[in-house]
């Protein structure tokens, strides 16, 4: 990518203009279908005409099905139910400084970019500030400076019930894992419970009595609440020394298409973790 300017790099610039999009009647069987197959967090609702009127989320996802109380499965409820209709939009030439600004400021991981009569024309994701700024402000800052230092973390013993709910009460997209010296041997996040999304729902998957894929093993319907984060999360995740460039933090997340990296000291012990929203806010800070 050519080298930028923070005053002159627009929305339109840096969006991804293919967006997955789906319709208000589609179930969230097929949503959570769209989500894995295109390794996205978010899909965009639109209408017959092409206008956005809500998005879906990993996060709306799970946390729905989580709090659900009915013993209806995935492929019984629409997308209108769980979608989030307050969406924040903006015009191709918003700055790209703006555009960090308004999803800190907003608590939002995307804006929906619109033309003219309302329509879509891309999306701009936090990833897309992400690879933004791996190619343009190598050597600003350093990964400490806008490292969360107090990150949520779980052990491998710990149910993926109690996993999935830390997530939804922090509002983040994923927990280290760590082991008794405090060093991370594993990541869960938000992909990992979407993809075994139908065991947010155990009531209904003992009902049906079938045994359930999870990650290459079959479950019995009757142990899924045995399930933990061991037998869930992603093991020897990729980590980062806190005295690393930020921008190296950016590159390695955009080339292994992850949402975050967990921070080590150089004992190789936790001492906070790196995300695109961490990303963000280095972004929204430039001169």
């Amino acid at each position: 990518m050519k080298k930028g300017n923070m005053l002159s790099d627009k929305a339109g610039d840096i969006m991804t203009k293919d967006v997955v999009t789906c319709k208000p009647s589609d179930f969230i069987s097929e949503v959570r279908r769209l989500l894995v197959d295109h390794q996205i967090s978010r899909v965009v609702v639109v209408d017959e005409e092409n206008k956005p009127v809500g998005i879906v989320t990993q996060k709306d996802l799970v946390r729905f099905l989580s709090s659900d109380k009915s013993m209806r499965g995935i492929d019984e409820i629409e997308a209108r139910e769980i979608m989030s209709m307050s969406l924040v939009t903006a015009k191709p030439d918003t700055s790209v400084k703006e555009i960090a600004k308004t999803m800190l400021e907003k608590r939002i991981s995307s804006i929906v970019i619109v033309g003219d009569g309302g329509k879509l024309r891309g999306i701009v994701t936090k990833a897309d500030l992400e690879a933004w700024y791996a190619h343009e402000e190598k050597g600003a800052y350093i990964v400490f400076d806008f490292m969360t230092k107090k990150p949520v973390t779980v052990r491998p013993s710990h149910s993926i019930f109690i996993a999935t709910s830390l997530m939804s009460k922090h509002n983040i997209s994923r927990l280290v894992v760590v082991d008794n010296e405090n060093k991370p041997i594993g990541v869960i996040t938000l992909t990992d419970a979407t993809i075994v999304s139908d065991l947010l729902k155990p009531f209904r998957v003992v009902e049906e009595g079938k045994p359930v894929l999870v990650k290459g093993l079959l479950a019995l319907p009757k142990t899924v609440h045995l399930l933990t984060v061991g037998d869930v999360m992603t093991v020897s995740p990729i980590t980062i020394n806190e005295d690393e460039d930020l921008a190296s933090a950016a590159r390695l997340m955009a080339r292994h298409r992850i949402s975050g990296l967990p921070v080590v000291n150089d004992a190789g012990r936790l001492t906070g973790i790196i995300t695109k929203s961490d990303i963000t806010r280095a972004v929204a800070s430039e001169k």
